[in-house]
């Protein structure tokens, strides 16, 4: 999911807008990233916005499946951090939910080296963690 993620974000972003995926787990098998979803947004160099309708669409398709979204993975343009409006709009306000932020629209080497994970604590404020401590990459499954 991790290599996919980069793909989607180099072809969708095109090295110039931000973009966003979803990773999600079934709710029987909760920390087992299994599921990528590309959502129908717009974007520019400084943001994206997620289109409405695929929205509610995708939350039925969730429930249908069984799977619950634990990750929101996006890019942005220069260094990675969780911004104000990072903050303020993720898709859920979930404890525990994580977003992580890839730097330079995803165009450096694959994997976590300079990006940002931040975290949803109970007080409902963001609090960096360090990715390997949430996120393990299993090649083998």
């Amino acid at each position: 999911m991790l290599e996919q993620s980069f793909s989607i974000f180099r072809a969708c972003g095109a090295n110039r807008r931000e973009c966003q995926v979803y990773w999600a787990s079934s709710w029987t098998d909760p920390n087992c990233l299994t599921h990528l979803f590309h959502p129908r947004h717009s974007a520019g160099a400084y943001g994206l916005a997620i289109n409405d309708q695929w929205l509610g669409e995708f939350w039925s398709e969730l429930a249908s499946r069984n799977l619950g979204v634990r990750v929101q993975v996006h890019t942005h343009p220069y260094e990675a951090f969780h911004s104000e409006t990072d903050d303020a709009f993720p898709l859920l306000f979930d404890v525990g939910f994580l977003s992580l932020v890839i730097p330079n629209f995803a165009k450096g080497p694959v994997g976590f080296k300079d990006a940002y994970l931040a975290e949803i604590q109970a007080d409902g404020s963001w609090a960096e963690v360090p990715a390997a401590s949430r996120i393990v990459v299993d090649d083998q499954g």
